[in-house]
C-alpha cells in the first residue's frame, strides 16, 4: 500500500500526527493536538510560498515560430529544504492559489467554532497534494462506553486539479490511501474552487458541515439500537452464515476454510473479552465481525502483516470494508 507521502532527501517525511503515528511511521509525532502552527511547522507545509509564474512564450517544435502563452501559469513552490523553485502544475489565470497557512488559517476559525483539534497533517506527490485532519472534540460513544471518532479533513492542491475540500468522515488520514478513503466515506461536504476564495466562506463551510453531528447522531442511534437488541448464539449463527453464505458447490478446502470463520466469529461473539461489556447483542455482533476481519484474518504473502491489516480497515473499497457494511445493515434490518 503506497503511502505517496512525500519525502525529502534527508530521508524526513512531511507529515506530522497527533498522539499516535500513522501506520507508515513516518514524519513527526507529537505527544498531542497540535495547533495549526505546530502543524504546518512539523508537517513541513510552512514557508512554501506557492505562486504563479507567467510562461510567456513558447517555441513550436514544429514551425519553429514562437507561440504566445500569456494566459498560461506554471505552480511554483519553494522546496521547504533545498529552497530551489519546483514546478508543481500549470493553470490559467483565472486561476487562484490556496496556500498551506491559508488552509490552517481557514481550519483555525472551525476549530475556535467547534472545539475540534489538529491531529494530522502532510504532503503528497511531490508537493501536489496536502491534507489536514481535525479530530472532533467528543467521540460517539455507543452505550456509553465504546468509542467511535470522526474527524474533520481538508485537502487542498497544487497541481491545477481538483477544488479546495473540507468534509467529515470517520477516516484518520494518515497517507494517500487514507484521503481517498475519507473522501469515499464522507458524511458532509465543503468545497471551494481555485477560482473563488476560500476566506470569507466560513459560515457557508459550517452550514454544510453542521452535518456531521446530524451523522454523528444517526450513527449513535443505529449503534445504539443494535446494542439494546439481545441476540442468542443461534440467531449469531444464521447472521453469520446470512453473512458468508457457502453455495452448494463449494471445493472441500473452502468448506473447511469456511468452518474455521464460522468457529472464530461464533468464539469472538460468545467468549472474546474485547466483546465482554456488550456481549449477547448485536452490537457485539458487529463487533465480532470488524475484529476478525480487521485483527485476525489471515495474511498470506511476504507483505507486512501490520500494513495489509492497515489497508483492509482503511481502504472503502477493500471486500473487508464491504462485509462489514453488509453486516450492519444486516443487524440492523
Amino acid at each position: 500500500m503506497a503511502h505517496e507521502l512525500e519525502v525529502f532527501a534527508d530521508g524526513s517525511a512531511a507529515f506530522a500526527a497527533a498522539g499516535k503515528p500513522g501506520w507508515h511511521r513516518l514524519g513527526y509525532t507529537a505527544p498531542g493536538p497540535m495547533t495549526a502552527e505546530e502543524l504546518l511547522a512539523h508537517a513541513q507545509l510552512g514557508g512554501w510560498n506557492v505562486r504563479k509564474v507567467p510562461v510567456g512564450q513558447v517555441t513550436d517544435p514544429d514551425t519553429g515560430q514562437t507561440v504566445a502563452a500569456e494566459e498560461d501559469f506554471l505552480i511554483v513552490r519553494t522546496n521547504p529544504h533545498t529552497g530551489a523553485p519546483e514546478r508543481l502544475g500549470m493553470v490559467g489565470k483565472d486561476y487562484k492559489i490556496v496556500h498551506n497557512e491559508e488552509v490552517a488559517e481557514f481550519l483555525q476559525t472551525l476549530v475556535d467554532e467547534s472545539g475540534a483539534v489538529f491531529d494530522t497533517g502532510g504532503s503528497l506527490n511531490g508537493g501536489r497534494r496536502v491534507f489536514v485532519t481535525m479530530r472532533l472534540p467528543e467521540p460517539l460513544m455507543v452505550g456509553g462506553f465504546d468509542q467511535v471518532d470522526l474527524y474533520l479533513a481538508a485537502f487542498s492542491r497544487h497541481d491545477g486539479w481538483g477544488a479546495f475540500t473540507t468534509v467529515a468522515t470517520p477516516v484518520r488520514v494518515v497517507c494517500a490511501n487514507t484521503e481517498r478513503a475519507a473522501l469515499r466515506t464522507h458524511a458532509a461536504m465543503f468545497r471551494v474552487r481555485h477560482t473563488g476564495h476560500i476566506a470569507g466562506r466560513i459560515a457557508e463551510a459550517r452550514d454544510a458541515l453542521r452535518l456531521t453531528w446530524r451523522h454523528g447522531e444517526a450513527f449513535a442511534a443505529e449503534a445504539e439500537k443494535l446494542l439494546a437488541t439481545p441476540m442468542d448464539v443461534k440467531e449469531f449463527r444464521q447472521f453469520a452464515a446470512a453473512l458468508h453464505p457457502l453455495g452448494p458447490d463449494a471445493k472441500d478446502l473452502t468448506r473447511r476454510n469456511h468452518e474455521l470463520a464460522m468457529r472464530e466469529l461464533e468464539w469472538l461473539f460468545t467468549s472474546a473479552p474485547t466483546n465482554e461489556p456488550i456481549r449477547g447483542t448485536r452490537w457485539a455482533a458487529y463487533n465480532a465481525v470488524t475484529e476478525r476481519l480487521d485483527h485476525r484474518s489471515p495474511v498470506i504473502g511476504r507483505r507486512e502483516a501490520a500494513i495489509v491489516r492497515a489497508e483492509r480497515a482503511l481502504l472503502d473499497d477493500h471486500a473487508n470494508s464491504k462485509i462489514k457494511s453488509r453486516a450492519f445493515h444486516l443487524l440492523a434490518a
